[in-house]
């Protein structure tokens, strides 16, 4: 498992890294192969952003969400990414 943490016009905390990380880690049970995602946090007036793609042999999922707190966002997208992957199983 591959993660790679992008900042944006913010000053990135080790306690959001850690925060993405351990949430990211918890998609890999759902996939047969090892993922490689690519996030970017970011944050624009007072919206934060969270895109998140990740790769996972020939499966690919994105997803991205905005709010005024930057842990919500990255809960909310993970929730979304979830549903994307639970969907792609159910559609194999």
């Amino acid at each position: 498992m591959n993660i790679s943490i992008t900042f944006r016009h913010m000053d990135g905390t080790e306690a959001v890294k850690r925060h993405t990380q351990e949430k990211l880690s918890k998609l890999q049970k759902f996939l047969r192969q090892a993922m490689t995602a690519q996030v970017t946090l970011e944050v624009i007036g007072l919206d934060h952003i969270v895109d998140v793609r990740i790769q996972s042999g020939s499966q690919s999922f994105h997803a991205q969400e905005r709010s005024e707190d930057m842990y919500a966002s990255i809960d909310m997208v993970l929730d979304k990414l979830e549903r994307q992957i639970h969907a792609q199983k159910g559609a194999n």
